[in-house]
């Protein structure tokens, strides 16, 4: 999510709403006015953002430099904390949107640029909230993400009942561990209350689960993740398999297609994906990074195992540069937008604009074979 840093005044409490430049508009209650100047027309709005050199108000407000407030656009949906941080929380324009629903989770996976945390009820409110302010677009997904969203339980049923009646005919996404799912009747109850168009992608990281449970922290997951699998597709339901590519299983990538298509071959869509070296794919940095060059290889004999068997296959995170031109076909422009870049060096390439670019997050470890394609 985009974050912009600003000065607060008047803010005892988080404020939510909807950004409009447009001080005659309706529904103010539920709306952040962006303007240049306060004036007697920001009655009424949810917050106010202003110039960093704008007379103050009475209203709650906060003040931003220009060149932040400019990227806010109208319908964007934004959080103003107390500390004056901005945090865009739904884009107006954004192909996904992620609803941070917990940070509770049941792994503690090697390379999880959002490292666990006790649950915290305002996420999970929070999301509820911007559920009932936005409008989603036809082309747009709402993406329930965490931590592990099914650990929510009966919050996690009120978010589900909540897109169903809000939003019937969206496209929804959540990404999930699949280990909740191992249970028959919880599934049961997930099929009968998600909403009707619906993907579940899991996370599964080797075909071996002594491997697969040392890099998601928790053993039994293998095995809880392959029966929740199994027990999704006896309801056929529209999975995705995701597969982050690191040290641990670079090196297999061919076997755990090979895995995916004789064990799975119900699934929708599998992805392999680049690393994001935040959270604790930063902190066990030496654990788990691989420069991608070295298993391009691999990668390449993968996606020719699932294209063969006729499974939808694509390649995340990843440079055109780092992978084998055979397999450019199947990489997708896939990192969000508020973290995407490129390097300096990206300036002549030739497929810069098929290519997804490089996690800004993952700040200065990037692959040193990233390189212009002429």
């Amino acid at each position: 999510m985009i974050q912009l840093n600003g000065t607060a005044t008047n803010i005892d409490k988080p404020v939510l709403g909807l950004v409009s430049h447009n001080p005659f508009s309706l529904s103010r209650s539920k709306r952040v006015l962006v303007t240049e100047d306060a004036s007697f027309l920001s009655s009424g709005f949810a917050g106010i953002i202003i110039g960093e050199h704008s007379k103050k108000t009475s209203r709650p407000f906060v003040q931003l430099p220009s060149e932040s407030s400019d990227r806010l656009n109208d319908g964007d949906c934004v959080l103003i904390g107390k500390d004056g941080t901005v945090t865009v929380v739904w884009e107006k324009h954004a192909p996904m949107n992620p609803l941070l629903l917990t940070e509770a989770c049941n792994c503690h996976c090697l390379m999880c640029p959002q490292p666990p945390k006790a649950h915290d009820n305002n996420l999970s409110e929070t999301a509820k909230r911007i559920l009932r302010l936005v409008k989603v677009e036809k082309n747009q997904t709402i993406c329930l993400t965490g931590g592990e969203p099914s650990l929510l339980k009966a919050d996690f049923y009120a978010i589900l009942e909540l897109i169903n009646k809000i939003h019937p005919e969206s496209n929804v996404m959540m990404l999930t561990n699949g280990k909740s799912f191992s249970d028959f009747d919880f599934t049961k109850q997930f099929v009968s209350a998600r909403p009707k168009n619906f993907l579940t992608c899991v996370s599964m990281h080797s075909d071996v689960d002594e491997v697969h449970d040392r890099i998601v922290g928790v053993e039994n997951s293998f095995y809880k993740t392959a029966m929740g699998l199994q027990n999704l597709a006896r309801f056929r339901e529209k999975i995705e398999i995701r597969v982050v590519v690191n040290r641990l299983n670079a090196h297999r990538l061919e076997a755990i297609a090979t895995f995916i298509q004789r064990n799975f071959p119900f699934i929708y869509h599998c992805a392999f994906m680049g690393m994001e070296i935040a959270g604790l794919a930063h902190v066990n940095y030496s654990d788990v990074w691989i420069e991608p060059y070295d298993y391009q290889e691999q990668l390449s004999k993968a996606i020719r195992v699932l294209s063969r068997a006729d499974i939808n296959v694509s390649i995340y995170n990843l440079p055109l540069c780092l992978i084998d031109i055979k397999t450019w076909n199947f990489a997708r422009k896939s990192i969000s937008s508020w973290k995407n870049d490129y390097l300096e060096t990206c300036n002549g390439c030739t497929v810069r604009e098929k290519c997804c670019g490089i996690f800004t997050t993952s700040g200065l470890h990037q692959s040193a074979h990233i390189h212009p394609v002429q």
